[in-house]
């Protein structure tokens, strides 16, 4: 069987990742991208991290570029630092804690926006029969850490982006036509959950304030603030702040 080779142009592209206490898997998602052979700029936000991924991402040199924040400013504010500092025409956005990351992956979400009419690609580690029309009916797609776009076409939402937390990927979502939006799916890549990176109590504060700025987002893009998300914010807050100080003192 004949083998028939086939050349791909690619524009300048940067890979942002936004990163916070990730010290478990950042360096093997970082370096499954640097291995892949994709050609990119590498950006990693350090979000003000207290455990040893500083540390961790000065092992990569310049191979990498990293952003750092002297305290943890939320998944928003990391995503537009990155996308500031980005000299790519095209951004891609993945989270730090990623498995079996490779180059075909990374192709397929910037893909359908150099030979497609996409302007958000949106990619989710799911099996391959499921369909990806299933964006439409499976709201919680949009939610993929995974995603790709111009870096004309977001740049300007930076500034809104600072402060939405992890509510960024809802708000990105509501930017971009649906019919402009690619669903791919990144067959062999595993995203691993916050109790696969961090301890019990910490993923579950971390999924309590993850609801809670996407709950927050969408309230705001529909122009309320309920009294009920204000309240709720209050006892959250005061949970991360009884966390934090539990887990300081343990610390000492």
């Amino acid at each position: 069987m004949e083998i028939t080779r086939v050349e791909i142009g690619l524009l300048p592209i940067s890979l942002i990742i936004a990163a916070y206490n990730e010290q478990a898997f950042i360096e093997t998602t970082i370096a499954s991208i640097l291995e892949s052979g994709f050609p990119c700029e590498v950006i990693v936000v350090d979000d003000g991290s207290t455990d040893l991924t500083p540390k961790i991402l000065e092992k990569f040199g310049g191979k990498i570029k990293v952003i750092t924040h002297p305290t943890n400013r939320g998944k928003g504010a990391a995503m537009a630092s990155g996308l500031k500092e980005a000299t790519g025409e095209i951004v891609i956005f993945c989270d730090a804690h990623l498995l079996g990351l490779k180059q075909h992956h990374l192709l397929s979400l910037v893909l359908p926006l150099i030979y497609g009419s996409a302007r958000a690609v949106l990619g989710v580690d799911v099996p391959e029969e499921i369909s990806p029309s299933l964006v439409g009916v499976a709201p919680f797609l949009i939610l993929t850490g995974q995603r790709a776009y111009y870096r004309a076409d977001v740049l300007p939402l930076a500034d809104e982006m600072e402060d939405l937390g992890y509510g960024v990927e809802t708000f990105l979502f509501t930017k971009f036509p649906r019919d402009r939006t690619a669903v791919v799916l990144l067959p062999g890549l595993v995203h691993l959950a916050k109790q696969d990176t961090s301890s019990f109590a910490a993923a579950t504060v971390g999924y309590l304030r993850e609801s809670l700025e996407v709950l927050e987002t969408l309230a705001r893009i529909q122009g309320v603030v309920p009294k009920e998300l204000t309240e709720l914010r209050q006892k959250i807050s005061a949970l991360l702040a009884k966390y934090m100080g539990t887990r300081e003192s343990n610390s000492k």
